[in-house]
């Protein structure tokens, strides 16, 4: 009798573990197009599933495109990001080189570079981030509107607009716990141009074309 209930004991344990054990495995998208690209320490291959802690790179001369629900990214050569979660959308951190993502629902997505979240405000999005350095990076709206926050200062990066975002070296680090000195901007958003038919829209089209492999 006592084994018995031992055996019911474990086998309830295991049915109420499981949907959470799921729940944790489930991917975060799949691999559309790789092209001398890797997805942790192997290399990336066409329909490939992406995990949360996963991180994609690209070689000197290779490209990567997933589908991440609602939203796409791509990685231009040399480039890396890790994959997450955050706040109920997908993540990446930008950990060098570009990144362009497209978005089909606002805050579908949320790009990290340097201390900063970029993230989509309308539905239809088309962006480009550049890490320039620990402290820089450029970010491009070609379609939609985006938003860009250091702890808890905000900045919106309107469509067909380009930025340096500078970030005060003072707010390196956990910024959102204190903060910032009156008058003092946690970051500095430089305009560059307004664009027309810009990069990241032409290399996208390159990317999702149906002649790529």
């Amino acid at each position: 009798m006592v084994m018995r209930s031992c055996l019911i004991g474990l086998l309830i344990s295991t049915l109420v573990g499981a949907p959470v054990q799921a729940a944790d495995t489930q991917p975060l998208g799949v691999v559309l197009q790789a092209d001398r690209a890797h997805l942790g320490a192997g290399e990336a291959q066409n329909g490939a599933s992406v995990f949360s802690g996963d991180t994609l790179t690209t070689e000197q001369t290779g490209t990567l495109r997933v589908r991440l629900g609602a939203a796409q990214l791509a990685l231009l050569p040399n480039s890396s990001a890790a994959m997450g979660q955050a706040a109920g959308a997908t993540s990446a951190l930008l950990e060098r080189g570009t990144l362009i993502f497209s978005s089909t629902a606002a805050n579908s997505i949320e790009v990290r570079a340097s201390e900063a979240r970029i993230r989509p405000t309308t539905a239809q999005a088309l962006a480009q981030v550049t890490l320039v350095g620990p402290l820089e990076f450029l970010v491009t709206s070609q379609r939609g509107t985006l938003e860009v926050t250091i702890g808890n200062e905000v900045h919106t990066v309107p469509e067909a607009t380009s930025y340096r975002v500078v970030v005060d070296a003072w707010a390196a680090g956990d910024s959102s716990q204190r903060p910032a000195p009156s008058g003092r901007s946690r970051f500095l958003l430089i305009a560059l141009i307004l664009i027309g038919t810009g990069t990241a829209y032409g290399v996208w089209r390159a990317l999702s074309s149906p002649d790529r492999p």
